[in-house]
């Protein structure tokens, strides 16, 4: 999605349309209660919109912002949980990445917003909070998870809420699964925080999701159906419960992810969406190393943060997409050692580190990226 610097979720590859979208404007509030819809009983297992024609344009910049921001206020759900149960370390590692990986990537839109300079602050509080860990935390990772929901609701005032949110929310799921992919092997917990991101992205999820299919438009009931069923079993499975112990086993693990997909994929089908089509391997491989390379000459010319949102961007917006292919590969240790050369990167930039050593660490995320397109060509 160039001109906005956000995350375009792998999910679906079917194209899914429905007839009759209505434009809602009235604004949607998600529950708090964490209750679950009853679905009515289905047996289907591909979209339920095949007979349908209508095409409704999607890929928004506000459905976009509203995704990263349902991300940002996922970390703090799960740094929240850790906070309850006293644990600082993964308190603070989730606490830190609305700030560390996000930030760059939706300050602008958040600033020309009016939202930044609100927004931020509590976020910072958060972290520090934890970091420190003050007895004052919970109530500064509440305060944090309050802003975030409150620019999610500005962001949505004014649009055609229930789409665009039906957009944040199959691209939301599609992230919770590529998040799980990486906590998750082999029916065992076998990376913590990752499983923890599936975790408070998916309670995110729960929040908004009942209240938006309140308002799907009759076309859409049999897509609802598989949605509400979809929500149901993944409430009640790994998702549904918190886990802070590595190496437990994952009841129900294979499952998640294409209860996930197809969930993003019948919500797109009650509100008339098409799901973007990723890019092929090798025009995103090539976009990241384009990212990289920029973000290495604005950090050359002194232009520190457009430094950082550009090595921000070449992890976001693509390494994030290669993920899944690459678990589904076999090659998770791949992956984890990526995401750290990566934040090695946005690191250095962020330390005022000498170009040189930018450049020696962007080198080495190359030679990360050689071996995925040998993986995956």
């Amino acid at each position: 999605m160039r001109g906005l610097p956000l995350p375009v979720r792998i999910g679906a590859s079917i194209v899914l349309l429905v007839v009759g979208l209505t434009a809602c404007r009235s604004a949607a509030t998600p529950t708090s209660d964490g209750t679950m819809p009853t679905p009515p009983h289905s047996g289907h297992t591909m979209p339920s919109s095949a007979t349908t024609t209508a095409t409704v344009a999607t890929g928004t910049a506000e459905a976009a912002v509203v995704t990263t921001l349902m991300e940002m206020l996922g970390h703090l759900e799960a740094s929240r949980a850790n906070l309850e149960r006293g644990n600082w370390t993964l308190a603070q590692a989730h606490a830190a990445h609305p700030t560390a990986e996000y930030w760059a990537a939706i300050s602008a839109e958040l600033t020309a917003r009016g939202l930044a300079a609100t927004l931020r602050p509590a976020l910072d509080a958060s972290l520090e909070a934890a970091k420190a860990q003050a007895s004052d935390a919970l109530a500064k990772n509440d305060a944090a998870r309050q802003a975030v929901r409150q620019a999610i609701d500005r962001v949505l005032a004014g649009q055609s809420e229930h789409t665009t949110l039906a957009v944040a929310l199959a691209d939301l799921a599609e992230s919770t699964a590529t998040e799980f992919g990486e906590g998750v092997a082999s029916g065992k917990l076998v990376n913590l925080e990752e499983f923890q991101d599936a975790w408070g992205f998916f309670r995110v999820l729960d929040a908004y999701l009942p209240t938006l299919l309140q308002h799907a438009p009759a076309t859409g009931a049999t897509a609802v159906a598989e949605v509400r069923n979809d929500h149901q079993a993944l409430a009640q499975g790994p998702l549904g419960q918190f886990r802070d112990r590595a190496g437990d086993t994952i009841d129900g693990a294979e499952q998640v992810a294409a209860r996930l997909t197809h969930l993003a994929a019948e919500l797109r089908a009650v509100f008339g969406i098409t799901a973007t089509k990723p890019a092929g391997i090798d025009q995103q491989l090539e976009r990241i190393r384009a990212d990289l390379h920029q973000a290495l000459a604005e950090y050359r010319a002194g232009n520190t943060d457009r430094a950082y949102e550009l090595a921000a961007n070449a992890y976001l917006e693509g390494f994030e997409q290669l993920e899944p292919p690459l678990l589904q590969a076999g090659h998770r240790d791949l992956v984890e050692q990526l995401e750290k050369d990566f934040m090695a990167v946005r690191n250095a930039i962020r330390e005022g580190r000498s170009p040189d050593e930018v450049a020696q660490r962007i080198q080495q995320v190359e030679n990360g990226l050689r071996t995925v397109e040998e993986v995956l060509s």
